[in-house]
C-alpha cells in the first residue's frame, strides 16, 4: 500500500542540502542526509530540535511542515509517493560530497603515502587468505569467539589506510552503506576511501571485515585507487556520461545498515548525542581523586552524569588546600562549559543499548551540594578577621 507523504528540502547558506523534514497524516520527522558535511549535520540537528518544538505547541504535522518551510533554509512543501522516495534523496552524492571528503585526505605527507604504497606491495597472497583463532568449545562448555589472524604485513597495510586520513567526521560511515565494488574493480576514489573508514573502523566492532576485504580484492581494489588518486588527482572527475550538476543516488542501502545519527549516547544508545566530558575531583586533607565520563551523551543522560559529578565535587571536592583553591573549582567550570552543549541538544530518541539515566532533582535541590558552603564561608571568615586585625 502507498502511503502519500509530505516533505520539505532543507538547505545551509552556502547551498548545500542538509536534510528533509517529513510528514503523513499522523507524524512528522526529520530525515538526515548520509553524505553532508559535519557542519550541515550539526544544523541538522538543530532543525530536528524545531520540529519537537512545532509538535508541542500542538500544530498538525502538515502545519509544521508549513512552518518550517517559512524559516530561512527551509524549502517548499513538495509531494512524494511515499516515505522511501524521501529516503532516496537523502541517500543522495553530489560531487561536491566527494570533492569535500577526498580534501580530508593529507596530500602533504608524502611518508604516509609511501608508507601505503610500500605496505600494499608487500603483500602476499598467504597474507590475503586470512586464517581463523578460536571458536573452540572449552571445559566449562562455552564456546570460544572466533577471530580472524591478522600477519602483520596485513596489520601495517591497514594502518597505513589509516595513517592517509581515510578516517574522519567529514564521512559517517556507520549510516551509509558499504560501496560495492564494480566488476572491473575500479572505484571512484571517493568511494574507495568510504569503503576504507567503513572496513578500518568496522573491523573494530565485527570481527572479520577486513579478511572479507582482503580476500574478496576489495582491500587492494581501494589501496591502488587511493593511490592513482595521489599520483593524478584528476581521477576524481565525473564519467563521461555523468552530469556534474546533476546530483548521483548512492548505492541502495542495505537492510541490515543501522538508522543514521549524528551520533548515539554511550549508555542508552539515543540519538542526537553530544560528545562531552565531565569530571569529579575529590580531596582529602594530602589525597587528592580525579574522575571523568567522556563520550557522546544524549541530553537526559548527559544531564544526569553532570549532576551526578558536579555534587560529588560541590560535597567532597575542597578539603585539601590544592583542592580549594585550584582543582574543585576548575572542575566545576569545565563541567558548566561542558553541560551547555548538552542542553542545546533536543530530547533523546528510544534508546536501544539500555536504560536512560534518571537526572533526578536539579543540583541546587541536593542537601550534598551545599556542604561546599562550609570551605567558602570559612575563607570569607578568614578574610574578614584578616581585614579587621589589620593596621
Amino acid at each position: 500500500m502507498i502511503n502519500p507523504v509530505r516533505y520539505i528540502t532543507v538547505t545551509a547558506p552556502d547551498g548545500e542540502v542538509i536534510g528533509y523534514a517529513w510528514c503523513d497524516a499522523d507524524d512528522v520527522e526529520w530525515m538526515y542526509r548520509k553524505a553532508s558535511s559535519s557542519s550541515a549535520n550539526e544544523a541538522g540537528m538543530e532543525w530536528y530540535g524545531r520540529i519537537r518544538e512545532a509538535r508541542e505547541r500542538g500544530l498538525t504535522p502538515l502545519g509544521v511542515l508549513n512552518l518550517l518551510s517559512r524559516e530561512p533554509g527551509g524549502g517548499p512543501v513538495s509531494d512524494a509517493p511515499d516515505k522511501a522516495a524521501v529516503e532516496a534523496l537523502a541517500f543522495t552524492v553530489t560531487p561536491a560530497d566527494r570533492r569535500r571528503l577526498l580534501a580530508q585526505l593529507d596530500r602533504d605527507d608524502t611518508e604516509a603515502w609511501q608508507e601505503l604504497a610500500d605496505a600494499f606491495d608487500a603483500l602476499t597472497d598467504e597474507d590475503r587468505d586470512v586464517k581463523w583463532g578460536g571458536g573452540n568449545r572449552l571445559p566449562s562448555g562455552a564456546t570460544h569467539v572466533a577471530f580472524p589472524l591478522y600477519s602483520e604485513r596485513m596489520r601495517r597495510a591497514v594502518a597505513a589506510l589509516d595513517g592517509i586520513g581515510v578516517v574522519t567526521p567529514e564521512y559517517r560511515w556507520m549510516g551509509n552503506p558499504m560501496p560495492e565494488l564494480p566488476e572491473d574493480g575500479r572505484l571512484h576514489p571517493a568511494d574507495a576511501m568510504r569503503a576504507a573508514a567503513a572496513i578500518v573502523r568496522g573491523e573494530r566492532v565485527c570481527d572479520g571485515m577486513i579478511a572479507e576485504a582482503a580476500e574478496s580484492g576489495f582491500l587492494d581494489a581501494i589501496a591502488t585507487s587511493l593511490r592513482a588518486w595521489y599520483a593524478d588527482p584528476s581521477t576524481d572527475r565525473p564519467a563521461p556520461d555523468d552530469d556534474p550538476a546533476v546530483e548521483q543516488p548512492a548505492t541502495a542501502p542495505q537492510p541490515k545498515s543501522p538508522d543514521p545519527a549524528p551520533s548515539v549516547c554511550k549508555f542508552c544508545g539515543g540519538s542526537p548525542a553530544a560528545d562531552v566530558t565531565f569530571r569529579a575531583h575529590r580531596g582529602l586533607i594530602v589525597f587528592m581523586g580525579f574522575k571523568k565520563m567522556a563520550g557522546p551523551m544524549c541530553m537526559t543522560c548527559g544531564l544526569a552524569v553532570y549532576r551526578a559529578l558536579t555534587t560529588h565535587t560541590l560535597c567532597v571536592g575542597w578539603w585539601s588546600p590544592f583542592s580549594l583553591l585550584l582543582f574543585a573549582p576548575l572542575t566545576l567550570v569545565r563541567n558548566l562549559v561542558a553541560v551547555r552543549k548538552v542542553k542545546k541538544l533536543p530530547a533523546p530518541g528510544p534508546g536501544p543499548d539500555g536504560p536512560r539515566y534518571d537526572p533526578g532533582v536539579p543540583i541546587r535541590r541536593r542537601p550534598r551540594a551545599y556542604v561546599a558552603l562550609v570551605p567558602v564561608l570559612g575563607v570569607l571568615v578568614m578574610i574578614v578577621t584578616g581585614l579587621a586585625g589589620g593596621p
